[in-house]
């Protein structure tokens, strides 16, 4: 029987909240697809409509997951008013707040995802993507107000600001302070000193110095390099110039 848009929807809805269930219970490796279908409600075989895999289930709910932090930072008031600090915290506060009701499944779960050499990269793709398209976008505001100068590496700064959020939750994730203090120091004190080198223009200035280096202490001294390898091409010029027609005859033989 042919079901729904909406009943497909509802049921991955539930396969995804059963497998939360069952991973924070019983960790990764002994929840099995078939507990996951019968605490959603389907059928063991149906739940191979949704999901191949249990590993493709956690990185549907971390795409998710960045879907849904994206959609919370849409409805926060004047949030385009805000700097770009103050953005980049509502987004790591946004995130780890959607976290807290499945803590200990992200605990089973985070380093998989996001930390494991053996992750599957073709999946993992785009929850980075999300989250580095968010973090761009807010890069990108930032200059177009002045707010930063214009970066030289302007997407090597979203990356770092995605790793620094993976850092972020893997810190959380062992945080036993309470209220996670801890973790909200070494965000805001990171965020702050980031946002603050930004500011300053560190890396351009950084890259300008490397460009001056280069052009004063490698390409003024590349003729050490060409003038000996020119000096050996005329050698061997000369040389095989400098034989005859019976040398030549005699060496062939």
């Amino acid at each position: 029987m042919k079901i729904s848009q909406d009943q497909k929807a509802a049921n991955r809805r539930a396969i995804l909240q059963a497998a939360v269930t069952q991973i924070a219970e019983k960790g990764f490796k002994s929840a099995t697809m078939s507990r996951i279908a019968r605490e959603a409600g389907v059928g063991e075989a149906t739940i191979y409509n949704y999901f191949p895999t249990k590993e493709a289930i956690l990185y549907a709910y971390y795409l998710d997951h960045m879907h849904r932090c994206v959609a919370e930072l849409k409805t926060v008031p004047d949030f385009n008013t805000f700097t770009l600090q103050e953005q980049l915290q509502t987004l790591f506060d946004a995130s780890l707040d959607l976290y807290l009701p499945h803590r200990e499944f992200v605990a089973q779960t985070f380093r998989l995802v996001f930390l494991s050499p053996s992750r599957d990269w073709t999946q993992a793709k785009p929850i980075r993507s999300a989250l580095l398209a968010a973090v761009q976008d807010m890069l990108a505001a930032a200059v177009e107000v002045g707010e930063i100068p214009e970066q030289v590496f302007e997407d090597l700064m979203g990356h770092f600001f995605v790793d620094a959020y993976i850092g972020a939750v893997h810190y959380w994730l062992s945080d036993t302070s309470e209220g996670f203090a801890n973790s909200q120091v070494l965000i805001d004190r990171g965020l702050d000193l980031s946002c603050a080198l930004l500011k300053a223009g560190i890396a351009n200035k950084l890259f300008d110095i490397a460009v001056f280096l280069f052009k004063t202490h490698v390409v003024s001294r590349m003729d050490c390099f060409i003038d000996p390898l020119k000096g050996a091409d005329r050698i061997k010029r000369r040389f095989m110039e400098g034989m005859d027609d019976g040398q030549a005859t005699h060496r062939k033989d």
